[in-house]
């Protein structure tokens, strides 16, 4: 599973162009994503990942750590971002990815700026 999530922040994250149809590849329409106090359906993650695409730059996921159980996996992984301001931030994230029928199903997630201005301390849920 740890290759299908590397995929996913390659894929979706990494990659600087948006594309819906890589989206609906990867995740379920049902997708629900917690991220510290809000909650995002799956439209409201489409609307996410297109902000992050006007936003950033620039995106590179480094996995730390993980940990699997069933069809469950949990990362540990750094986010470092480059705005389009030439600005960079830094995001601490602890994520529990659930992945049904080939598709991550929900994501409950902690992120914590770690480097750079405190307006993007919300980057991982702004939409």
């Amino acid at each position: 599973m740890k290759h299908f999530i590397r995929q996913v922040f390659n894929d979706i994250l990494e990659n600087p162009a948006f594309d819906e149809l890589l989206i609906e590849k990867y995740f379920s329409k049902e997708y629900i994503q917690i991220v510290d106090h809000s909650q995002l359906t799956y439209d409201e993650f489409v609307l996410h990942i297109r902000k992050l695409k006007e936003k950033v730059a620039e995106q590179k996921l480094d996995i730390i750590s993980h940990a699997e159980n069933g069809n469950i996996i949990f990362t540990h992984h750094i986010a470092k971002s480059t705005l389009k301001d030439g600005s960079k931030v830094v995001h601490k994230v602890l994520a529990e990815f659930t992945i049904q029928n080939h598709q991550i199903i929900r994501c409950n997630e902690l992120t914590l700026l770690v480097e750079g201005n405190a307006v993007e301390k919300n980057l991982g849920s702004e939409r």
